[in-house]
């Protein structure tokens, strides 16, 4: 079966503009959700979401996904619609845009057309690093803390992000949802990701960053500080799965180095 002949429910979906933008970090909101931690000096490894954390990829993301809908013959998405499926995994983010049920036994195939051309696509520009975001990387690195990466987009794609903005050398592991047990909201990624890491990692001096609740969820699962960033997709003003969320990159950055 090809993407133009599967019999899939047309989405109810408005056409929409081929660009989205991220809100820049300096219209996010200006203060931390929480004062619990006021200095991340203690952190010794940090996992990093992808999209919407270190990467600005929404554009990609969103314009790939209305392509592989309209050659399966399907409406395609509004941003808004793109922003609310990015909290699923490829395959069950597609059968949502497609039939609106993300269980749909058609995510498979369109995630595939979805992944394949999405991984094709990465480069420093199509899914560059947010202002800031490498050179905190390698100051981190720089200061002895140990770094990995976990998506909930495949695997490939997520090492893709990182070869393309040159930030591989301070990564010890960089894994996507195809590449663990189960994808966020549920731990196993990030114990994945520990392991890979060190056999000495202790939760209490990890923390994974995000920008989506679920990202929350999987580091509180995972027993690890959970650390919201407000530049994503999802707006974070309200969200309570976070220890603690930035606004900006230079709050993250004044958070780890106490300045």
């Amino acid at each position: 079966m090809t993407l133009s002949t599967l019999r899939i429910p047309r989405a109810a979906s408005m056409r929409a503009s081929t660009t989205i933008t991220n809100a820049a970090p300096s219209n996010a909101r200006t203060q931390p959700s929480s004062s619990s931690l006021s200095s991340l000096a203690h952190i010794r490894v940090v996992v990093w979401d992808v999209d919407g954390t270190l990467a600005d990829s929404a554009s990609l993301g969103f314009d790939s996904t209305n392509a592989v809908l309209r050659d399966a013959g399907l409406a395609p998405i509004t941003p808004a619609q793109y922003a609310l499926g990015t909290k699923f995994t490829t395959p069950r983010r597609l059968a949502w845009h497609a039939t609106g049920d993300e269980d749909h036994a058609c995510g498979r195939e369109l995630g595939d057309a979805f992944d394949a051309r999405y991984v094709a696509l990465v480069s420093d520009k199509t899914a560059g690093f947010y202002p800031g975001i490498k050179p905190l990387v390698e100051r981190l690195a720089a200061n002895g803390v140990r770094q990995g990466v976990l998506s909930n987009a495949c695997g490939a794609y997520a090492r893709a992000v990182i070869e393309a903005n040159g930030i591989g050398a301070f990564v010890s592991a960089t894994l996507g949802a195809d590449d663990v047990p189960r994808a966020k909201p549920a731990p196993d990624g990030l114990l994945q990701a520990f392991r890979a890491i060190g056999d000495d990692v202790d939760a209490h001096t990890t923390a994974y960053i995000g920008d989506a609740p679920s990202d929350g969820a999987a580091a509180r699962a995972a027993g690890c500080v959970s650390i919201g960033v407000n530049w994503g997709s999802h707006d974070l003003s309200s969200a309570d799965a976070f220890d603690v969320v930035f606004a900006s990159v230079d709050e993250l950055e004044r958070a780890f180095f106490g300045e």
